[in-house]
């Protein structure tokens, strides 16, 4: 069934706190979907954030970032006073003293409370095969500060049963903290998902394939990693040189130890996952080809031109999956270097995989982004994802021969038949250069049109996004910054980079009732 959404992570709603949360303006951003005739929202992984607020570095599969509670919702249940969202000071450091506030209000609470008692018991018996460890690896990081769990005392480093029971009683108030934040997470995902459902909105996460070294989850579960006899990663993963990045990229993530997990029976990953399927509609699986087979890149070396593949798990897991889980939706992130290998694992599988426009106009005639190259329904287009430029700033940014392949396709998309497509794709360019006589690629194999005939930026970034709809994906995703019009300065990511990314935040007037109306039509215009 046909349908659109947007991307739009969490943490880049309206916010004075310097960080998008879960509170009015995640409810005013459903509001507009529905106006705008939208189905699904979907965002980044929800977990909690590293030094880099990266969110693909998380210090636990299972629980949600704490700076994403609204801290408005827990003045609400009369556990902050207006004086303490103040004291705030519109400050992100300053936001997990304000929670403490509310967690002390929260203990003094329980005490005159026994429903609320009794609904935080329950909550922490059912999450207990993740929760304890979490909350406990959190604490531990305070206490123990800079440095890795790598340079922990042995027994606790080594997550030894006896320890662990020591430090939990030892640092009690600070798991506590840790158990409670999550509490009020869940309660305020539930209350923001249920509205969302009934405004006709659907949630799409997403999932990171690596789990994070710095986390409970490799902490408590070392030996379902590769890591060395210090328990420092013996490889980490990565990516080989691609069209993100031409050194290729060295993510700092310790790699699994398949083999352990499939004795398992995928416990663990099936796990983590269903997780993920509690929180949202559609999972997004991030770094697809890593389940048939993934880069690995030596520890002591960190050089990606180094690093070599390793098998995955490939069709076991998700049969794992399948069993355990039932029939449930997903999205393959299939992106990047892919071999027969994995597009026979996904067919098998069958989740549909990813478009993205700004891949199509690097190549001629036979680039699989191009619409007219899409030979299934099965399939989710986007513009740009979030390690994208906007679509604003790279059209802005691409080289002249880009721009008119752009501008002409962007014409031509109506009537292009196999006969038109034959004809124009057949002028070679002049003497090798791509560029010359308005030459659109380096092969040579594409059209020259008119020097005049390159579209503004605004009208290339309209039409790329009504292009991404009137293709025939049943799913298409525009990011909002593409909306927005927005160049470079809203991008979300630059891929190999740690520094100034996951930190862009809209306008709180930018998502007006004028423009989700003009979705809406665009939405009605191509049965979405």
């Amino acid at each position: 069934m046909r349908a659109s959404g947007i991307l739009l992570p969490i943490f880049s709603l309206p916010s004075s706190y310097g960080y998008g949360d879960l509170g009015e303006e995640a409810y005013k951003f459903i509001d507009r979907l529905q106006e705008a005739g939208q189905r699904y929202w979907q965002v980044l992984p929800i977990g909690p954030i590293n030094r880099e607020f990266c969110p693909y570095q998380s210090s636990s599969s299972f629980a949600g970032e704490p700076l994403l509670l609204s801290l408005q919702k827990l003045a609400e249940q009369g556990l902050l006073t207006d004086a303490d969202l103040a004291a705030d000071d519109a400050q992100i450091t300053e936001k997990k003293k304000v929670l403490r506030t509310a967690f002390r209000n929260f203990r003094s609470k329980l005490q005159e409370d026994d429903q609320a008692s009794l609904h935080y018991k329950a909550f922490c018996k059912m999450e207990e095969h993740w929760i304890d460890d979490y909350a406990l690896f959190s604490a531990l990081t305070d206490y123990y500060g800079d440095g890795d769990w790598s340079c922990w005392d042995k027994e606790i480093r080594e997550h030894q049963p006896s320890a662990v029971a020591q430090w939990a009683v030892k640092l009690s108030y600070e798991v506590e903290f840790y158990r409670w934040m999550q509490y009020e997470f869940f309660n305020q995902w539930d209350a923001l998902k249920k509205y969302a459902h009934e405004k006709g909105v659907e949630l799409i996460g997403d999932i990171p394939y690596y789990a994070a070294y710095e986390s409970a989850d490799c902490w408590a579960n070392p030996g379902f990693f590769q890591l060395d006899e210090a328990g420092k990663p013996a490889f980490e993963a990565g990516a080989p040189p691609d069209a993100f990045t031409a050194e290729g990229q060295c993510w700092g993530n310790p790699v699994y130890d398949w083999g352990a997990q499939k004795r398992q029976g995928y416990r663990w990953f099936v796990d983590r996952i269903g997780q993920q399927l509690r929180f949202f509609d559609v999972v997004r699986i991030d770094h697809m080809r890593g389940f048939e087979s993934y880069y690995v890149v030596p520890a002591d070396t960190e050089d990606p031109k180094q690093g070599h593949w390793e098998k995955g798990p490939g069709l076991e897991l998700f049969d794992a999956v399948k069993r355990e889980l039932g029939e449930r939706r997903f999205i393959a992130e299939d992106l990047g270097y892919l071999t027969q290998e994995v597009w026979d694992m996904m067919a098998q599988v069958g989740y549909p995989g990813m478009k993205v426009l700004q891949f199509a106009f690097d190549t001629g005639e036979e680039n699989v982004y191009l619409p007219f190259n899409y030979d299934t329904d099965n399939a989710v287009v986007y513009t740009g994802t979030h390690d994208n430029d906007t679509t604003m700033g790279w059209y802005e940014k691409a080289e002249d021969w880009k721009q008119k392949f752009v501008s002409w396709y962007l014409r031509e998309k109506s009537d292009i038949t196999e006969a038109r497509k034959a004809e124009l794709f057949s002028a070679p360019a002049a003497d090798g250069d791509p560029a010359a006589d308005g030459d659109l690629a380096a092969d040579g194999t594409v059209p020259a049109p008119a020097p005049d005939a390159i579209l503004d930026p605004q009208a290339a970034v309209t039409g790329l996004v009504e292009l991404a709809h009137s293709s025939r994906c049943e799913m298409c995703i525009i990011p909002m910054q593409d909306y927005l019009l927005l160049g470079s300065e809203a991008r979300v990511n630059v891929p190999g980079t740690t520094k100034g990314n996951w930190r862009w935040q809209m306008n709180t007037s930018a998502f007006t009732p004028e423009l989700a109306k003009s979705i809406r039509e665009m939405t009605e215009r191509y049965n979405r």
